[in-house]
C-alpha cells in the first residue's frame, strides 16, 4: 500500500515541503521583514487529511474543459459528455483525480520532478496522458513547470491549487492584502460556476489594474461577487503574453509576484474555507490556466504537440 511521503527543498530564501500525493505543496516558508521564516500556504498539519479532503490544498489539478460543465466535448468525430466524463475523470476534482493519486518523484538540481500517467489514473479521459510537474527553487522563487503528452487528440489544462496567506497566520483574513493584476477582462460565471460572459473591468469592483486593498473589494457589492458566495472565483484574462500579478501583506512585509505563460488565472478568495475548518477568506488561490472558453476556442494537444506551461511564485521584500 502506498504511503504519503514528504519531500523538502530549501535554500536561504525559501523552504518548501511537497507530498507525493497530488504533487502537493504542503508548506512554503518565506522570510518576513524581520528575517523570520513564515509558512504562507494553507494546509493540514495531519498529512492523512490530504487523502480524504476534497479541497486538495496545494495539489496539481486538471481543469477539465476549462471548468465547463453540463456540455459536450467534441474531439474529431467523437463527442464526450463532460458530465459523465467528469464523474469518472481522473484529471479534475474527486477521489479519482490526479490530486488524490500518488506520483513518482525524482530529484533534480534545485528541485523535484513529479510524474504520473494514465495506467496509474484509471483514466476516464479521452486520451492516455503522461504528465510531469517540476518544482524548482531559484533563489527567491519557486518555479512550477508543467509538461504533458498524449497518444491522441485531447484537451488538457493543468494548474496548482495552493492557498496563500502571506501573513503566515491562518487566523487572519486576506482583507488587508494589496492585489494588483494586469487584466482588462474577467470571465463572468452563472449560479453553477459555469463561465457565461466576458466582462470589461472599467468601473468594476473586480478591477485590480491599480494596486488595491482586498478589503475595498469585499466592502463593495456586485452580482458576480454575490454568485461567488461574496468573494472572487473568476478567471481573469491577462493583457500580455506573459501574465503577471502581485499581492502583498503589509504586516509581514511579504510580497509575492506570480508570473506565467498561461493566458489566464482563476483567482479564488477561499469563499467556502469555513466548510472545512478554516476561516472564510483566510487565503487566496491563483490557478494559472487556459482561458475557460472551451465553448468558443478549445485548446487541444495530441501526440505531435506537447503541453508545456510554467508559473513562477516570486517573493520579494
Amino acid at each position: 500500500m502506498e504511503e504519503i511521503k514528504v519531500y523538502k527543498l530549501e535554500n536561504e530564501f525559501l523552504k518548501v515541503e511537497l507530498l507525493n500525493l497530488g504533487a502537493t505543496i504542503k508548506k512554503l516558508e518565506v522570510k518576513d521583514k524581520n528575517g523570520n521564516f513564515r509558512n504562507v500556504v494553507l494546509g493540514f498539519d495531519d498529512i492523512e487529511k490530504y487523502k480524504e479532503n476534497p479541497a486538495y490544498f496545494g495539489a496539481v489539478i486538471g481543469r477539465t474543459a476549462g471548468r465547463i460543465k453540463n456540455a459536450e466535448l467534441k474531439i474529431g468525430d467523437k463527442v464526450y459528455s463532460l458530465d459523465s466524463n467528469n464523474n469518472g475523470n481522473t484529471l479534475h476534482g474527486g477521489k479519482n483525480s490526479i490530486s488524490h493519486r500518488f506520483w513518482t518523484v525524482e530529484r533534480i538540481e534545485n528541485g523535484l520532478v513529479f510524474s504520473i500517467d494514465s495506467p496509474h489514473l484509471d483514466n476516464g479521459y479521452p486520451a492516455n496522458v503522461e504528465i510531469k510537474v517540476s518544482y524548482i527553487l531559484n533563489k527567491n522563487e519557486l518555479e512550477v513547470r508543467y509538461f504533458a503528452k498524449a497518444d491522441s487528440l485531447t484537451y488538457l489544462n493543468l494548474t496548482n491549487h495552493s492557498y496563500f496567506n502571506l501573513s503566515g497566520n491562518p487566523e487572519n483574513t486576506i482583507y488587508e492584502d494589496i492585489l494588483k493584476i494586469n487584466s482588462d477582462y474577467l470571465v463572468g460565471i452563472d449560479e453553477n460556476s459555469i463561465p457565461s460572459e466576458t466582462i470589461a473591468l472599467d468601473n468594476n469592483i473586480f478591477d485590480f489594474r491599480k494596486s488595491k486593498k482586498l478589503k475595498d473589494f469585499f466592502m463593495a457589492t456586485d452580482i458576480q461577487k454575490t454568485i461567488a458566495n461574496e468573494g472572487i472565483d473568476h478567471p481573469f484574462i491577462f493583457n500580455e503574453k506573459i501574465g503577471r500579478l502581485e499581492i502583498e501583506n503589509l504586516e509581514s512585509g511579504i510580497k509575492m509576484s506570480v508570473e506565467t505563460d498561461n493566458p489566464a488565472v482563476v483567482i479564488y478568495t477561499g469563499n467556502y474555507l469555513q466548510d472545512i475548518g478554516f476561516k472564510k477568506h483566510s487565503a487566496i488561490c491563483f490557478e494559472t490556466q487556459e482561458v475557460p472558453n472551451l465553448y468558443l476556442n478549445p485548446s487541444f494537444i495530441d501526440e505531435n504537440k506537447a503541453y508545456e506551461r510554467y508559473t513562477k511564485f516570486i517573493f520579494v521584500q
